[in-house]
């Protein structure tokens, strides 16, 4: 019952804590974006790394997505066995070049320390997680290999049914335990990051986004307060005496 409420109940948990959480932040540094545009700063510094392990994260981020996304894709291209071992074998590569650079980062993090105990925190805990997620998906290659053909099998229809608020728990209950392991990674990363560093790119981001639709709805204001005053109906409602 309890593994059931993890993965019922955890994963929109975990996506309150990211939007409320980037909401609070944004309405606390909405009117000093300098600070947010520091923070940015500072999180590439920290997390930014190596080109080698961009582009892994990057890999493995798109590699996942797509196996999310377009399930029926990814089968179709693992139905031979040279695509199958190829594709294994890039995502494979990828994780180790993305867990070597977290090691790296982790090392170079823990050598700064220039905020404040909670943000330091949260950034170490928040690059655990990471570290926790990449290994979690090493092992289950190992150990329990072609994951994209059986996740796009399990993993794929428990996530649409988080997404159709009808989560299916029972098909990560019954993979092993790194797979959980591995699920459990990903919310947990997307629940602690509002309070990391790397959260002010999303507040810039939600900054910037409302600034651009702000422009055309003060714009029209102006222009109905502008036609207002020029057709201004007072003076026939409520025509002056003489």
């Amino acid at each position: 019952m309890k593994g059931d409420l993890l993965f019922t109940a955890w994963p929109y948990i975990a996506l309150s804590l990211l939007v409320v959480g980037i909401v609070v932040r944004y309405l606390l540094e909405r009117t000093r974006m300098s600070v947010a545009r520091e923070e940015m700063s500072e999180a590439w510094n920290l997390f930014g790394g190596s080109a080698v392990w961009r582009a892994s994260i990057l890999l493995l981020v798109i590699g996942h997505a797509t196996a999310l996304l377009f399930p029926q894709a990814v089968l179709a291209w693992n139905g031979r066995p040279a695509r199958l071992y190829l594709m294994e074998a890039l995502a494979f590569a990828a994780g180790v070049a993305a867990l070597a650079g977290c090691v790296a980062l982790i090392w170079r993090h823990l050598e700064r320390t220039n905020r404040s105990a909670i943000t330091e925190l949260s950034d170490t805990i928040f690059v655990a997680l990471v570290l926790l997620g990449i290994l979690s998906g090493l092992l289950m290659a190992v150990l329990h290999r072609w994951g994209s053909a059986w996740g796009a099998l399990i993993l794929t229809p428990y996530m649409a049914s988080l997404l159709k608020l009808r989560p299916a728990a029972g098909l990560v209950m019954q993979t092993p335990f790194l797979v959980r392991l591995h699920v459990f990674s990903v919310f947990a990363v997307l629940a602690i990051l509002p309070l990391t560093r790397l959260a002010a790119f999303l507040i810039f981001a939600l900054h910037s986004t409302l600034t651009f639709l702000g422009r055309p709805i003060s714009a029209a204001s102006r222009a109905a307060e502008s036609w207002l005053r020029r057709h201004n109906p007072s003076a026939w409602l409520w025509p002056e005496e003489d």
